[in-house]
C-alpha cells in the first residue's frame, strides 16, 4: 500500500496528564470541548489556500511552494508552515479546495447503484469543469516527476480505494456482484473510463456516461 498523507482537521489534544481510564469514566458533562478556533488563524488558513489556488491553476503544481504561497497570499512563510508543515499538506489541501474529490460517509448507503454512482459523481464532476480538469491533468503529469505531487495522487486514491471497496463489499453481500468481484480492477476500469472518455476520446462525461458504465460493472462482475 503506498505511503499516504494523515489527516486529522477535527483532533484535538486530551486533557494533559489524564489517562485513557480518566477519559473512560469522565460522563458527559465533564467532556472536553475542542478549543475554539482563533478567527484570525481561520482568516490566515483561507488566505493560503485561495493564494495556494490560484497558483496551482496559473502555473501548476510545481508553483506550490511555502515562499511562493506566502508571497502571494502576503503573509510569512512561517505562517504558511504552521499551517502546512510539509509541501504534501499545503498540495493536498489546495487540491481538496479546487475540487471536492470524495464524497463523505454519510452518503454511502448501501445501495450498489446509488453508492457507485456517488462515488463517480465527484470525479464526473470535476471532469466537466474545464479549470478543475486542467488541474487534474497538470497534477497527473507531474505527479509522474514529483514526489510530493505523488503523494497527494496516492492518497486521493487510497481513500477512494477504501470507500470503492466497501461498496464492493456490500454488492458481494447483497448477491448482485460475485464474490470474486476485484475492487482494484474495477476501480481501475470506472475511473480509467472516465479519464479516457475526457481526456482521449472528447466524449461527454455526463450522467448517462455514468450509468452506463456502472450497468455494464454490474453486468460484468454479476454472479455466474
Amino acid at each position: 500500500m503506498p505511503a499516504t498523507l494523515r489527516r486529522c482537521k477535527d483532533c484535538w489534544p486530551k486533557v494533559p496528564n489524564a489517562t485513557d481510564a480518566d477519559h473512560a469514566d469522565m460522563t458527559d458533562e465533564q467532556d472536553p470541548s475542542p478549543p475554539s478556533i482563533d478567527p484570525r488563524v481561520e482568516r490566515s488558513r483561507t488566505a493560503v489556500v485561495e493564494a495556494a489556488a490560484k497558483l496551482l491553476l496559473d502555473e501548476g503544481p510545481d508553483a506550490i511552494t511555502h515562499a511562493r504561497v506566502a508571497d502571494a497570499a502576503a503573509v510569512s512563510r512561517t505562517t504558511v508552515y504552521k499551517h502546512y508543515p510539509e509541501r504534501t499538506d499545503l498540495l493536498f489541501a489546495t487540491a481538496e479546495a479546487i475540487g471536492k474529490n470524495l464524497p463523505d460517509a454519510a452518503s454511502i448507503i448501501g445501495d450498489l447503484r446509488t453508492d457507485l454512482a456517488t462515488l463517480l459523481d465527484h470525479l464526473a464532476t470535476d471532469l466537466r469543469d474545464p479549470i478543475r480538469t486542467r488541474v487534474i491533468a497538470l497534477m497527473m503529469e507531474r505527479s509522474l516527476h514529483d514526489d510530493a505531487v505523488a503523494l497527494v495522487r496516492d492518497t486521493f486514491l487510497d481513500e477512494i480505494g477504501q470507500a470503492f471497496a466497501a461498496i464492493i463489499a456490500t454488492g458481494v453481500e447483497a448477491g448482485v456482484l460475485a464474490a470474486d468481484t476485484d475492487a482494484d480492477l474495477g476501480l481501475a476500469a470506472l475511473v480509467g473510463a472516465l479519464i479516457f472518455s475526457r481526456f482521449l476520446a472528447s466524449v461527454p462525461v455526463d450522467e448517462q456516461l455514468v450509468t452506463a458504465m456502472i450497468e455494464n460493472f454490474i453486468r460484468t462482475n454479476a454472479p455466474r
